[in-house]
């Protein structure tokens, strides 16, 4: 149960990072290819300003909060990713090397689109396993189905046979 907990909050915590900054601009790109926030949905720009009458002394009058920039999206996606991966446990290397269930591996994604991609994210807990990793057949054949490798890796979780492979790639 201890090992459960972590794994829905990093998996809680990493949807959240993904969702956070699509969120200003998911009704205008409602259309895009690989949207995942209101795909196929009405078209429409929120507005730039407040729509509020003139009320004096109420405000409500000035610009909206400006969206982040990119660098500060970046910047609070590295700070969750890298949250949620600091409470994973370390794993042994000798747990990598036994590991042979070919069908029990899973790999996600973490900060690899939009402005995650530029993320720093901290590898220190999959470092030391990064060559038991490449060794590894069952590893190796999940990563490899979905375009990473063992370098990739930044997060590892091993619980009753199954594998999760926690990836970025820095572009």
């Amino acid at each position: 149960m201890m090992i459960k907990a972590p794994v829905l909050v990093l998996g809680a915590i990493v949807a959240l990072a993904i969702a956070i900054p699509r969120a200003p601009t998911a009704l205008a790109a409602s259309t895009a290819p690989g949207c995942r926030v209101s795909c196929g949905g009405t078209s429409s720009t929120p507005p730039t300003t407040s729509s509020q009458p003139d009320n004096p002394g109420g405000g409500g009058n000035g610009p909206d909060i400006p969206a982040p920039t990119p660098e500060e999206q970046t910047s609070q996606m590295a700070e969750t990713c890298n949250a949620a991966l600091g409470d994973l446990r370390k794993i042994p290397e000798k747990l990598v090397d036994a590991f042979a269930n070919e069908g029990g591996a899973s790999v996600v994604s973490v900060c690899n689109s939009g402005p995650g991609r530029q993320a720093h994210i901290d590898a220190s807990q999959a470092l030391p396993l990064q060559n038991a990793i490449a060794r590894n057949f069952a590893s190796m054949a999940a990563l490899s189905a979905r375009g990473f490798t063992a370098e990739d890796v930044v997060g590892v979780v091993l619980v009753k046979g199954v594998a999760t492979l926690y990836v970025h790639k820095h572009s």
